[in-house]
C-alpha cells in the first residue's frame, strides 16, 4: 500500500513512495514536551465521516482533536469544525485520563478506538458523536460515507492550486497565547489584495465571512488548535473563486475592524517558498528575503548536515511506519 510520510522534527522532510499520486497522505508530527501523530491509508469500502484527527495535547482529556474537516463531507454537513473534540463515538469514551496525559501510546489508543468504532459501520450508517466545543458538549448524528466516494469526489472537485482564490498573505501558527485574537499574518505580497486593503504583518484575522478563527482562552497556547484555525481559514478560501469578495475581521494596533477584500488567482501572485513555523505541522506559503551568497566552506558543512539528517530519517522511517497501526482520516 502506497503512502507518503512527512516527518516534522524542527526540519521538514518527505519520503515519497512509488505512485504517490494515487495515495492518501500520512503525516507524523512531533512536538515537545508532548508527541502527536496523524496518519491515513486508502481503504475504498470503509465508512468515513470526513475528518482528520490528531493527539498529543494536554487537552486530549476533552477528546480527540478534529484537526481538519473535508469540504462537503458528512462531518461538515453535521456542523463539525476544526478545533472541535470528539469525546465519545456511539457511547465509547475517547477522552484521555488525566494520569495518561503525555503518554504517547495512550494518546494513540484514543485515535485507534475511534477508528475501530467507525470500522464496525458500513457506509450510510449513522454514528452518534459527543462533541466538545466552546466549553460545551453536545450530541450530533453523522451519516457515514464510503471512503472512496468521499475522497475521490473531493479530489475531482479540487481546483488546481494555481487557480484557487488567494489573499496574498502568509500565515503563522506557532501556538502563541495571542492566537486568541486570531490567525497571525506573518507576510504579505506587496501587489496582493490583502496588502492593498491595508493589512500589515502582525495583524490577526479574527474571522472570515463570519467564521470565527480565534482560539478560545482555555485552548490558548495549544499549537494543534492554532493550526486547526489556520486550516479553517484555508477551507473557507477553498469555497471561493478568484474575484470573489470576502469580509475579514482584522485585529491590529489594539483595535478590531472589518475589511472587504477581493480575492485573486494564486497564479497572479509571486511564487513563494514553503516553510514550517514553530511546531506547527502545517506548511505555509511565506515570502522570504533573498539569501546572501554562502561561503564555500559553510555550504559544504550545510550539505553534509542535510545529508546526515536525510540518512537518519531513512533509517527511522520503517520503525515509524511499523508503529503506526491505525488510520486517522475518517
Amino acid at each position: 500500500m502506497h503512502s507518503r510520510l512527512i516527518l516534522a522534527l524542527g526540519v521538514a522532510a518527505s519520503i515519497a513512495m512509488p505512485d504517490a499520486s494515487n495515495a492518501q497522505e500520512a503525516r507524523v508530527y512531533r512536538t515537545e514536551p508532548s508527541r502527536a501523530f496523524a496518519y491515513s491509508f486508502d481503504d475504498e469500502n470503509r465508512a468515513v465521516i470526513g475528518i482528520t484527527t490528531s493527539t498529543g495535547s494536554t487537552r486530549d482529556t476533552l477528546g480527540v482533536l478534529v484537526s481538519s474537516v473535508t469540504p462537503g463531507g458528512p462531518a461538515e454537513k453535521a456542523g463539525l469544525e476544526e478545533g472541535n473534540r470528539i469525546a465519545a463515538v456511539n457511547g465509547v469514551n475517547l477522552k484521555l485520563a488525566a494520569v495518561d496525559v503525555g503518554d504517547w501510546d495512550m494518546a494513540n489508543a484514543m485515535t485507534r478506538r475511534l477508528t475501530r468504532e467507525l470500522g464496525k459501520l458500513k457506509p450510510g450508517d449513522d454514528v452518534e458523536l459527543r462533541v466538545y466545543s466552546s466549553g460545551q458538549t453536545r450530541s450530533i448524528r453523522v451519516k457515514t460515507a464510503a471512503s472512496d466516494s468521499l475522497y475521490r469526489s473531493t479530489r475531482k472537485g479540487r481546483i488546481d492550486a494555481d487557480d484557487r482564490a488567494a489573499l496574498g498573505v502568509s500565515l503563522g501558527s506557532t501556538g502563541s497565547k495571542r492566537d486568541t485574537l486570531g490567525v497571525l499574518i506573518i507576510g504579505l505580497d506587496d501587489d496582493g489584495p490583502a496588502a492593498k486593503s491595508g493589512l500589515e504583518e502582525g495583524n490577526r484575522i479574527a474571522a472570515i465571512n463570519g467564521v470565527d478563527l480565534r482560539v478560545s482562552r482555555e485552548d490558548a497556547g495549544d499549537e494543534f488548535i492554532s493550526s486547526a484555525k489556520t486550516g479553517r481559514l484555508q477551507r473557507e478560501l477553498e469555497k471561493l473563486k478568484p474575484g470573489d469578495e470576502v469580509t475579514l475581521r482584522v485585529y491590529g494596533g489594539g483595535r478590531t475592524r472589518d475589511l472587504k477584500v477581493k480575492t485573486v488567482a494564486l497564479s497572479s501572485l509571486p511564487r513563494r517558498r514553503t516553510m514550517i513555523f514553530g511546531g506547527t505541522p502545517m506548511p505555509m506559503r511565506a515570502p522570504m528575503a533573498p539569501m546572501p551568497p554562502m561561503e564555500p566552506e559553510f555550504r559544504r558543512e550545510l550539505e553534509e548536515e542535510i545529508g546526515r539528517a536525510g540518512r537518519a530519517i531513512e533509517r527511522i522511517a520503517p520503525r515509524i511506519q511499523q508503529r503506526v497501526s491505525g488510520r486517522i482520516s475518517m
